[in-house]
């Protein structure tokens, strides 16, 4: 080969036949110089056999990057962007072989340059998603993870949650069960809008015919359950524990029990009082063993913090009630000082006139009546002196008293020259000389609240001066005079009471 001589170098078509150039590096690289004119078939079978070369280590970075990579992108444009060309079976093949490839090298070699994943990768990301076919559909979701890093906020909710939840309502079973998984990686990420409608979508696969969905549904809620609003949260976790709990299948029940214990933390206690261990107790009695031992752990996790949280409300209480007799016992003190001295007043007050009045003789009735008139009790109790009365005769005793003694139709004791029994008071009222004399203390009154004709000056215009244009008249059929305005009568002129028969002591009554 390094012969001046032309002539004597070998031919090079021989040459390459040497076992030393038959390895996989020139024959890649053979290979992909000669990509165009190939066949669709060998072309599928080179694109199968390069994530190995390249795990192998045969191909560099730089040629992965700078000549793989546009080869795949050229390719993707042209077939996946095509729904005409979707149709057709070998371009549907060569596109599954092309998206794994793709997504080694951004894992292997874009994610150490963002900018290069982003001018390649990106833009390709939504037209992969439009390809109605679940083999594309599966290959996606299996890499989800390296869009979750590389693909800002919104690129997720918009290129990426959204086309692939058509993956929850697919008629394939292994696709729904994917996209559930797949989408825990994306949750982070989720506005509120996606995850108020994942929440429905996961909702639904908890009815899901299969028993493997059901229980990775329950398992995915126990882990998004943090991501949640509170509102979606109690809509969720809750309703979707206890479905489960009483699923038939055995790992679904099982889950539930442990996603119950990962999400205790969003159950208030009366929650757990109320709905969480009437669902878990009875199956401390589930016929599967490893069923039966997580009930029992669970219980006994909720029983711990249940009883902090009753000795927690005994406390509080205590605090309440010692607070609430603190204010009781300091308004009760205030209180009593400021009203004990008029009640203890006015109760003594009390006993002592009852003990004054009840041990007093009834017989004595002047006495009783003198007392009266000079003392009086007011409205609380306590007794007032009045002006003491102007000294008379005795007056008669009114508990005893009959009608002989009123001497009516009979003689009285009372009857005698210097007395008439009170009938003529009505002149004391009436004179005012005869205030010393006579009247039998009638008059008293007007005196104890000042109204004595004594104290009253001629031609006052009061009630009494009316009698000195009118005749007085003597009960009892005596002699009567008759007043002329500015006469008086005298104290010894004092009609006699005429005695009356018994036979006409009725009708004297009913002349009254």
């Amino acid at each position: 080969m390094k012969n001046d001589s032309p002539k004597l170098r070998p031919r090079l078509p021989p040459l390459l036949k040497c076992p030393v150039f038959d390895n996989p590096y020139v024959k890649a690289q053979k290979f992909l110089d000669e990509v165009v004119s190939k066949p669709a078939e060998e072309k599928i079978i080179f694109l199968q056999s390069l994530p190995d070369i390249l795990n192998r280590g045969v191909l560099t970075e730089n040629v992965a990057i700078y000549k793989i990579l546009p080869m795949l992108v050229m390719g993707l444009r042209a077939s996946a962007g095509n729904e005409a060309a979707m149709s057709q079976d070998i371009n549907r093949r060569e596109v599954l072989a092309i998206v794994p490839l793709l997504f080694q090298i951004a894992e292997s070699y874009l994610a150490k340059t963002p900018e290069l994943f982003q001018k390649h990768v990106t833009p390709l990301v939504p037209l992969l998603f439009a390809v109605n076919d679940r083999g594309v559909r599966g290959s996606i979701l299996q890499k989800i993870s390296i869009l979750e890093t590389q693909l800002d906020k919104s690129a997720l909710n918009s290129s990426v949650f959204e086309p692939m939840c058509s993956g929850f309502t697919d008629s394939s079973g292994p696709l729904r069960e994917l996209t559930l998984k797949s989408t825990i990686v994306l949750v982070p990420k989720l506005n509120h809008a996606n995850l108020e409608k994942l929440v429905r979508y996961l909702v639904r696969l908890q009815a899901d015919p299969e028993a493997s969905i059901r229980t990775n549904t329950v398992i995915f809620i126990g882990k998004v359950a943090p991501h949640l609003t509170e509102t979606s949260r109690q809509k969720l976790i809750l309703p979707a524990f206890t479905r489960s709990m009483k699923d038939p299948f055995t790992p679904c029940r099982l889950a539930a029990l442990r996603a119950v214990i990962a999400c205790k933390e969003y159950f208030s206690q009366k929650e757990v009082a109320e709905k969480v261990l009437p669902c878990v107790i009875p199956h401390t009695l589930d016929g599967a063993n490893e069923v039966r031992a997580e009930a029992f752990n669970v219980v006994d996790t909720f029983l711990v913090n249940l009883r902090e949280e009753s000795k927690r409300m005994a406390k509080d209480e205590a605090e309440r009630m010692s607070a609430a007799t603190c204010g009781i016992g300091a308004e009760g003190g205030s209180g009593a000082a400021t009203s004990s001295a008029p009640n203890s007043g006015s109760y003594l007050t009390g006993i002592s006139s009852w003990m004054g009045t009840s041990t007093e003789p009834t017989a004595s009735t002047s006495s009783t009546s003198g007392a009266q008139r000079t003392t009086s009790s007011t409205s609380n109790g306590s007794l007032t002196k009045l002006p003491a009365p102007q000294p008379g005769p005795a007056a008669p005793k009114f508990s005893s008293l009959t009608l002989s003694d009123a001497q009516v139709g009979g003689s009285s004791k009372y009857n005698t020259a210097d007395d008439s029994g009170g009938w003529s008071d009505d002149d004391d009222i009436v004179s005012p000389q005869n205030n010393n004399t006579g009247g039998g203390g009638w008059d008293d009154d007007d005196d104890a609240f000042g109204m004595s004709p004594v104290n009253k000056t001629k031609g006052d215009g009061d009630f009494f001066a009316s009698f000195d244009s009118n005749k007085a008249s003597i009960v009892g059929g005596g002699k009567a005079g008759s007043l002329k305005p500015g006469m008086k009568l005298k104290g010894k002129a004092k009609p006699t009471v005429t005695k009356l028969p018994a036979s006409d002591l009725l009708d004297g009554w009913d002349d009254f």
